[in-house]
């Protein structure tokens, strides 16, 4: 693969700053787009799609970039990042990147397991003592106190696949509700806090029966902690961030950055609405829509987990997804081994297992799940207009990334917005409008 950083960084739509820093580059010719395999005019709609979307008050803003053969063909910034303010988006714009953090705390724990501190198959409670003799609900619908013993202890193979039994606080039953009194999801509790209060709550289902999304990947984030001796916040600068050239990819960012943060939305009363104190919040989503978490983001805080809680860029984010591409490579600089990279983007749920995912999403009948990503094993299935084995993951604040091996292309969208019908669509939206525009 051609070294990412050397390389010419252009838009159908904006001219923008290379890779290399001070350069500027030109946009991309016809000729050149059609090289990489894309038509110049279908590139083109899909700005004109989503501008249109923008006019129509159904979105604030996307970023939109497309990367193939280690090339950006498309970079795009619609829309505002703040309406009120008449901010528009540029493609440095950051982003709460939500759910994408997952992702990135799987290849943080993956780089200690290449190094020989766990096997897969260790019981958590090997390295988190609290964790261990849990608890579980006797059904997913029992109160908090009608508990069996677990069957077995989950594994740090159950956290990266979701089966270890634990919830999000995202839901209704007893468990979801206890994560939220317990402040499990604060951003004032820390990773080694956090690990003590989930010893004294159950498991939603019993360890290996199901995949249930959850916050397994905090636990993750704890296990590096301790398997490095570092915080996971250093670990993630130091041993991900800096040698991905993830320059605005952080728990938190200055108050000189602050004014490039996307104003976070969601749709009250059916209008755009800034997500603040003073405009109200999605409460249905409990915590992680709070407005002091939302916006709490020029600040160190205790919380840095491995579910959620960075920011980062259409940019940034590339990079992370193109080394993964490349099979833990970037420009040189060897994140993961190529044979772990794939063992990841492999299945890893059994049959039983991959019942739970199916019911978790509408497109779940054609996914399955690797080690912290979602993998398209029957693009008819699963409605995604993507290419068999491609992987990816997205956010509740609407942002979004997959990799594509077999057309050797990775695409990163990203919105910042909860609740919001207008755009529920984008995750199957944006795959059609840049598969449609791929000619070879």
């Amino acid at each position: 693969m051609i070294s990412i950083r050397k390389l010419a960084v252009a838009s159908t739509a904006l001219t923008i700053v290379a890779l290399s820093a001070s350069a500027v580059a030109a946009p991309p010719s016809p000729e050149q787009l059609t090289g990489l395999g894309f038509s110049p005019a279908r590139l083109n709609y899909i700005d004109q799609f989503y501008n249109a979307k923008v006019k129509n008050g159904e979105m604030a803003g996307i970023v939109i970039l497309i990367a193939r053969h280690g090339k950006i063909a498309h970079l795009s910034a619609i829309g505002y990042a703040d309406i009120e303010k008449s901010r528009k988006m540029t493609p440095d714009i950051i982003f709460r990147a939500y759910s994408m953090t997952k992702p990135i705390a799987a290849v943080a724990l993956m780089t200690q397991y290449e190094q020989g501190y766990f096997q897969l198959d260790d019981p958590i409670s090997k390295y988190i003592p609290e964790l261990a003799n849990l608890k579980v609900l006797r059904t997913p619908m029992s109160p908090i106190t009608d508990t069996v013993p677990a069957e077995r202890e989950p594994t740090i193979h159950d956290l990266l696949r979701h089966t270890a039994g634990f919830s999000h606080g995202l839901l209704s039953n007893a468990v979801d509700r206890e994560y939220v009194d317990q402040d499990i999801l604060s951003i004032d509790t820390s990773l080694a806090v956090m690990m003590t209060k989930l010893a004294n709550i159950p498991l939603l289902y019993q360890p290996g029966a199901t995949f249930n999304y959850s916050i397994a990947p905090d636990i993750e984030a704890r296990l590096v902690e301790i398997f490095s001796g570092m915080a996971f916040n250093e670990f993630l600068n130091t041993r991900i961030f800096k040698r991905l050239d993830m320059k605005d990819t952080a728990y938190w960012i200055g108050a000189d950055r602050s004014d490039r943060v996307a104003t976070l939305y969601w749709s009250k009363n059916g209008v755009l609405t800034p997500l603040d104190e003073s405009h109200g919040f999605p409460k249905q989503l409990g915590p992680v829509a709070d407005p002091r978490s939302v916006n709490s983001y020029t600040g160190e805080h205790p919380r840095k987990g491995g579910s959620f809680g960075l920011l980062t860029t259409a940019q940034d984010y590339w990079h992370f997804g193109q080394m993964l591409l490349d099979r833990g490579d970037f420009n040189g600089d060897r994140i993961l081994s190529p044979l772990v990279v794939d063992y990841m983007v492999r299945s890893h749920l059994d049959p039983i297992q991959r019942e739970g995912l199916k019911k978790g999403a509408d497109f779940g009948k054609g996914l399955d799940w690797g080690l912290g990503l979602a993998i398209v094993k029957d693009p008819v299935a699963s409605g995604l207009m993507s290419s068999e084995g491609s992987f990816f993951w997205y956010g509740l604040g609407d942002t979004h990334f997959w990799v594509d091996p077999k057309e050797d292309m990775v695409v990163v969208a990203l919105v910042q917005d909860m609740e919001n019908p207008g755009d529920a669509d984008l995750l199957l939206q944006i795959r059609t409008l840049t598969y449609s525009a791929l000619m070879k």
